[in-house]
């Protein structure tokens, strides 16, 4: 379970695309829509990086497709209470930027005051310093306020890793580098019904043993959110040999 004084719901960043209706007490605001750079300097990473910010890290193929295929098996499910009440983060209509599977490292990075250029150079000495790391999905389901369907993760070097560049980037919030690891999950998707609670006790006790749906993944790239576009944002493999339990 995630530690009560996360409960609100407002400190997850559903990628970037929920409403501009709360303010969590770590100052992340949630959003709506996708930030857009203001100006040229921005758009090739000279400016200082949008609000909202983030970073993550990416999974290979094979797990992006576990965490994908897991979220289209509860949208299309049959014969639950909830059938129909949840959408999937990949679909255009959850609202959340159809960003793929990843788990949030360091958020709130415009308060560095550093570029796009900068932040990137910061996530290359990261991938430097840690190899591809593992970790696999929990069946322990949480729904937000906002309706974010969050699934527990089992991480430690994802953890390591979010420590690590909070150091490199002071000034940036450092919720993800300082939870404890029951408090780590990724984003499946939206929840659309009113049994929040029931549904997340459903899902969670539908997942127990289903080790299929619930794969080891393993992470191999960090990259900037989406709203680090359209600067030239690509995942950065890592390389170094940290990590793998290092």
């Amino acid at each position: 379970h995630v530690s009560s004084e996360h409960d609100s719901g407002s400190r997850d960043i559903l990628t970037g695309f929920v409403t501009r209706t709360e303010r969590s007490e770590h100052g992340l605001w949630l959003v709506s829509g996708t930030a857009i750079f203001g100006n040229m300097d921005a758009s090739d990473g000279l400016g200082v990086v949008p609000a909202h910010t983030y970073a993550r890290l990416r999974f290979d193929e094979a797990a992006e497709q576990a965490v994908t295929h897991l979220g289209y098996v509860l949208q299309m499910h049959q014969g639950s209470p909830y059938q129909g009440q949840f959408v999937a983060q990949s679909e255009q209509r959850a609202g959340m930027g159809c960003s793929p599977p990843h788990i949030a490292l360091l958020s709130g990075l415009q308060g560095t005051n550093m570029t796009g250029r900068q932040i990137q150079e910061a996530l290359t000495r990261l991938a430097m310093q840690f190899g591809p790391v593992q970790g696999r999905l929990l069946p322990r389901c949480k729904v937000t306020q906002n309706g974010c369907v969050l699934l527990g993760v089992d991480s430690p070097d994802s953890l390591r890793m979010a420590v690590a560049l909070s150091q490199m980037l002071p000034g940036a919030d450092a919720y993800y580098a300082t939870q404890r690891p029951e408090q780590q999950h990724l984003t499946l998707g939206r929840f659309g019904g009113t049994d929040a609670a029931g549904f997340a006790a459903w899902l969670s006790e539908s997942l127990l043993g289903q080790n299929a749906l619930l794969p080891t993944f393993t992470g191999s790239h960090v990259q900037l959110s989406d709203e680090a576009r359209p600067f030239s944002n690509v995942p950065v493999a890592l390389t170094g040999g940290a990590g793998a339990g290092a």
